[in-house]
Parts: structure tokens; C-alpha cells; sequence
């Protein structure tokens, strides 16, 4: 319940509103769409036609017993360009603050575990988007990454930026959000000798994939046959060194670190480097499982992508797209909360049966439609025993091990653009 209250107050608080709106003036008159209810409402995923969805939202805000126009559409389209997109981060910063102070993380060997990778997503077929974001095969597009907490799911950092900002840059700036003794995972994308500086300085832990042509010293510790060695690097490249000088380390620099190789069912190899080096601490036989692990966070794009629809924004400019993403970060977050929160209670509940149970996402996600409103607007513990109860009871088994090809049966299609669901 501290949680929510955390979540709700500065929605209320002068001087949260007013670091969150664009113009000192902006939202000082009574209206129905005041600041605390604009970001309520779209933390309630309007992903349906927006006077239906305002519609129901007045509804259960003001506990009528039918809907009726309360605000129009085109009243929010006007307010919501007063509100800043950051304010959703500013949410999840205090969320995150929270879950750390009740001491909530899991920790691998002492380490939180953390992972960061990259996706894009479709945006409005609007000129302002390609202006701003950039295009691909001629559709408006934007770049996302995120830095993602593998033990819970949450999402830490989150960016949407132009395409032409690569996701090594956006590494970059998922560093300065790190957590002390954490570890970070990264797919093949991201070696940089820069990157291994900048870890290095800020005595942060880092494991990534290579490619098996990465350097001279990759290709040797193929062919040598060992399953480890510990080797320092130097940034030998021209371009690697200009990416050190942009990045602000010193080129020259030697970081000691490890090299592991994984063999895999097929047959092949897979070279891991790591800056954990205290090989009775950090076996070699671990990091095949725990480089496994880095899947989560490619399972988080598919939740915001397909489960909560993000590309379907409800809004066709900069800001609101921006306001979107980050809000639907945030639900997220909050759902995934809640379902960490009932995963002992389920296991008990459960613990005679064979495989192990877990709330279903898309329910348990469904479940916060509307309610969420009640719970953030008038925080109590009844309502949040409802909103938990509903979760709990919208379970899925959990069956390890299992493995299947993609087949896309016919080619990826975003719909008629413009036209918004039924609720």
C-alpha cells in the first residue's frame, strides 16, 4: 500500500507539477482534467477510440453508474500537450526507490542482474514523426532500449530516441542508471573497447557475447581449445580508438578481463567475455545458464509490443508518443510488481502440484484496466486486495525446457492505421 501512496502523492504536490508541465501557467485553472487525472488517465492504456475510453474513465474516477461526456477528445488532445513526457520516469524512479528500500531485489552471487538491448517500433504515419525519429522502408520509426532487471522485470531506464542513435550510445546512457554491485548482460551488438573502459571506471560488472571474428585474440582463444583465459585488452583500431576519445576514456588503456567459451547443442561455440575474473567465486560451468538469462529482456519487448500494444499510440505527435512509451513502461512495472508480489502466496497455494504456476501476464495485465484508477485515485487496502485476488486467480504453468521454431505463417502487417479498436 506504501507503494501506491509513494506513486500518488506528488501528483498532487505543487512543486512535482510544476517541473512537469511545459508553461508555469499550465494547469493552474480548475478543470476536470487536472494534472493528477491526465496521468492517471493515460497510465490506464487508452488504446481503444478516445472519447470511449474517456468516457469510461470519468465513469469509474467520479463512481458513476453510467457514462456520460465528462471531457471531449479534442479537450484532452489540448491538455495533454501541456504535460511533459518525463514525468512517467519521474513515477518509475520513485517506484523503483520503493521495491530497493522494502528490499524486494534478488540478487545472483551478491550481483543484481541487469540487462540492456534495443528494438524499434512503428510510429503514426505522421511527416513529424520522420522528421524527428527518422524512417525505415519509408515508415516513420523511432529506436528503443531499455535497462531491464532480469530477477523481476522491471525496466529501470527506458529511452525512445531517433533512429540515428545507435544502440551502443544508448548503452552509453543506460550506464549512469546502473545500480551498485550489479552485473549487466549484453548480446554481440554492443563490444566496444570503449564500453569496457567505461565499465571498468565505474568498477561496474559487465558479461556480452562476441562475435568469433571480433579480434585477433577472440579468434586465438578459438583455436587454442580452452574453455577460459584471462587476457588483457587494448583498443588496437583507429576507430576503436576514436570511439574511446568520443566517449571520453583513454584509448591506451589495458583492461584485464575473461574469456569463456560455451559449446552448444548444435555443435558450435559461443565466446563470452567478462569482467568478473575470481574464477572460484565465478565458475566457468555458470555462465552458460546465466547468459541464458538475457532472454528476458527480449520476452519484455514482446509484452510491450504485442501484450500492451504499443505501437497503437493514442496520440500522432512527438510528445505524445513519448508520454505512451513511457507510460506503458510504468503500467508494466506496476503489473509485474504485483505479480512478484503473489508469486510465494501462489506457490503455496499451489505447492502440491507438479509443475509450478505463475500469473498470466496478459490477465493479470487486463485485470488493471479501469481498476487501476480506483486503486491509484483512492488508494485502500480493499481495493488493492480486489485488483490482487483478480491477479492470483489468472494463472499459468510454467513448463521448462520447452523449445519451438518460429514460423511466421504470413508477413508482418500494422492494420489499417487510423482506425482504433472497440473497447
Amino acid at each position: 500500500m506504501k507503494i501506491v501512496q509513494k506513486i500518488t502523492s506528488p501528483l498532487d504536490c505543487p512543486a512535482f507539477i510544476a517541473s512537469h508541465r511545459q508553461h508555469p501557467k499550465d494547469f493552474t485553472r480548475r478543470r476536470q482534467l487536472t494534472f493528477k487525472n491526465l496521468v492517471l488517465f493515460l497510465l490506464n492504456q487508452p488504446r481503444t477510440a478516445l472519447q470511449t475510453e474517456l468516457d469510461q474513465f470519468y465513469r469509474v474516477l467520479n463512481q458513476a453508474s453510467t457514462e456520460t461526456q465528462v471531457v471531449t477528445a479534442q479537450a484532452f488532445c489540448k491538455a495533454r500537450k501541456k504535460l511533459k513526457p518525463e514525468v512517467f520516469e519521474s513515477l518509475n524512479r520513485l517506484l523503483q526507490q520503493q521495491i530497493d528500500h522494502l528490499g524486494l531485489r534478488q540478487k545472483w552471487r551478491g550481483l543484481r542482474l541487469l540487462a540492456v538491448d534495443g528494438s524499434t517500433v512503428h510510429l503514426p504515419l505522421e511527416s513529424s514523426m520522420a522528421t524527428f525519429f527518422g524512417s525505415h522502408s519509408g515508415l516513420p520509426m523511432a529506436r528503443l532500449s531499455t535497462l531491464y532487471e532480469i530477477a523481476d522485470g522491471q525496466t529501470l531506464h527506458s529511452m525512445i530516441v531517433p533512429l540515428a542513435v545507435g544502440e551502443r550510445d544508448c548503452a552509453h546512457l543506460h550506464l549512469e542508471h546502473l545500480p551498485a554491485d550489479s552485473l549487466t548482460l549484453f548480446d554481440r551488438g554492443y563490444p566496444g573497447h570503449w564500453l569496457f573502459a567505461l565499465f571498468a571506471q565505474q568498477q561496474q560488472h559487465f558479461l556480452m557475447r562476441l562475435p568469433c571474428g571480433y579480434n585477433a585474440q577472440v579468434k586465438a582463444f578459438l583455436r587454442s581449445g580452452q574453455v577460459q583465459d584471462t587476457q588483457h585488452f587494448v583498443a588496437s583500431h583507429p576507430e576503436a580508438r576514436l570511439f574511446c576519445s568520443e566517449a571520453g576514456v583513454d584509448p591506451a588503456s589495458q583492461i584485464k578481463l575473461r574469456l569463456l567459451r560455451v559449446e552448444l547443442a548444435n555443435g558450435e561455440s559461443e565466446v563470452l567475455l567478462t569482467s568478473l575474473l575470481d574464477r572460484e567465486a565465478f565458475p566457468a560451468e555458470l555462465f552458460a545458464e546465466l547468459y541464458h538469462r538475457r532472454w528476458g529482456i527480449e520476452t519484455d519487448y514482446r509484452r510491450l509490443k504485442q501484450t500492451l500494444a504499443l505501437d497503437n499510440f493514442s496520440g500522432r505527435s512527438v510528445s505524445a508518443v513519448k508520454q505512451d512509451f513511457h507510460a506503458t513502461q510504468l503500467l508494466k512495472n506496476l503489473a509485474l510488481l504485483m505479480q512478484h508480489l503473489l508469486q510465494a502466496v501462489i506457490e503455496q497455494r499451489l505447492k502440491d502440484r507438479k509443475l509450478r504456476w505463475k500469473i498470466n501476464f496478459t490477465q493479470g495485465v487486463s485485470r488493471l484496466k479501469n481498476t487501476l484508477i480506483e486503486l491509484l485515485a483512492r488508494p485502500c487496502i480493499e481495493e488493492l486486495g480486489n485488483v490482487l485476488a483478480l491477479m492470483s486467480n489468472s494463472l499459468s504453468a510454467v513448463r521448462p525446457g520447452r523449445s519451438f521454431a518460429r514460423r511466421r505463417k504470413r508477413a508482418a502487417s500494422r492494420g489499417c492505421e487510423g482506425y482504433k479498436p472497440a473497447r
